[in-house]
């Protein structure tokens, strides 16, 4: 009989979007050398559970730094935590030459929460040199108590799964720290808890992130740190819609002398480009960039829908149609 599924399992296709190694990997490790043993569903379907996709995560980070994966897989998770810490250390110190002057530079003061992207910043060090790593935890209560006590200026959490506990557990942190920025790296989350987040004022980065984005996020101005998801409210240069939908409902139903059907294909085309317009001001936006290239797309989207707009109208002139009115309900005949 199969065990009950808990709400905490994932699927083996969101284990592998949220560790990065491929599904046909997953079952090797498992058949192979056994390193992690997930549950099985009625249907014989595999689900990893929180520590298996934590354990997981620390096998591939020691993998991609050279060791043998039949070598590490064996290991107890502090064994495997220990191993990283060894491998940040000698990084570190082989990366202090002797005799070398440096030449002094304000380095911003982060601290990091999560399970492994602690690791992951001790060794992309090099390439996080602007910023000074001043803790890494992954109890929340000694991140939240170091927080306290140090006052980092960027706050980097990871949560796999954004849940509400999680963001409840942020928006606690703008009152305790309201002087921070706070950066979250998530594999998964719902379009609420991101919006939540962008109301706190917190940027949200999608998982797998890379030290080039990590570094962006956290040098960004602080009046920077989180792209808006409302660009389009601030646009003053579009020009408004021309037509209703319930207009061109009403447009699309007139019969034309026209022996082709150019009003009905341009009510299509209209309605497609406003709807694509809308939905680049709806797009979920991760970074800065992310806002920049969509309030193009939302400018020149706009700017294609008002020409359609102008060609259905001198369309419907030139053809004596009538526009109907906003309020009207009848067709236009």
């Amino acid at each position: 009989m199969k065990s009950q599924l808990s709400d905490s399992t994932f699927a083996i296709g969101a284990v592998a979007r949220l560790t990065g190694i491929p599904m046909d990997t997953l079952r090797i490790w498992e058949r192979r050398y056994r390193a992690v043993v997930p549950q099985r569903s009625s249907q014989n379907r595999r689900f990893y559970s929180r520590d298996d996709v934590t354990r997981l995560l620390l096998i591939k980070q020691l993998v991609e730094l050279g060791e043998p994966v039949g070598t590490v897989v064996h290991l107890e998770e502090g064994q495997l935590r220990n191993r990283l810490n060894a491998h940040a250390e000698l990084q570190q110190s082989g990366n202090q030459v002797p005799g070398t002057v440096h030449r002094e530079r304000y380095a911003a003061t982060v601290m990091v929460f999560g399970e492994a992207l602690p690791y992951q910043m001790r060794y992309w060090s090099t390439e996080l040199e602007p910023l000074s790593l001043v803790g890494a935890y992954h109890l929340f209560n000694e991140f939240e108590q170091a927080v306290i006590n140090h006052h980092p200026e960027i706050l980097l959490l990871e949560f796999p799964a954004l849940q509400a506990e999680a963001v409840s557990r942020i928006q606690g942190f703008m009152h305790i720290a309201p002087s921070q920025r706070v950066i979250v790296v998530y594999a998964f989350a719902t379009r609420p808890m991101l919006e939540r987040l962008r109301k706190l004022g917190v940027m949200a980065l999608r998982a797998p992130v890379t030290p080039a984005l990590v570094l962006e996020a956290c040098q960004l101005p602080q009046h920077q740190s989180r792209p808006e998801t409302d660009f389009g409210a601030h646009i003053t240069d579009i020009s408004p819609r021309r037509f209703s939908g319930k207009q061109l409902a009403m447009i699309s139903g007139v019969s034309s002398r026209l022996v082709c059907e150019c009003p009905q294909h341009l009510v299509d085309l209209v309605s497609r480009v406003a709807a694509f317009e809308q939905y680049t001001l709806d797009c979920e936006l991760r970074t800065p960039k992310d806002a920049s290239i969509h309030e193009r797309l939302y400018r020149m989207t706009a700017h294609a829908r008002a020409t359609l707009e102008s060609a259905l109208f001198y369309l419907l002139e030139s053809e004596r149609i009538e526009i109907p009115d906003h309020e009207e309900s009848e067709p236009v005949k």
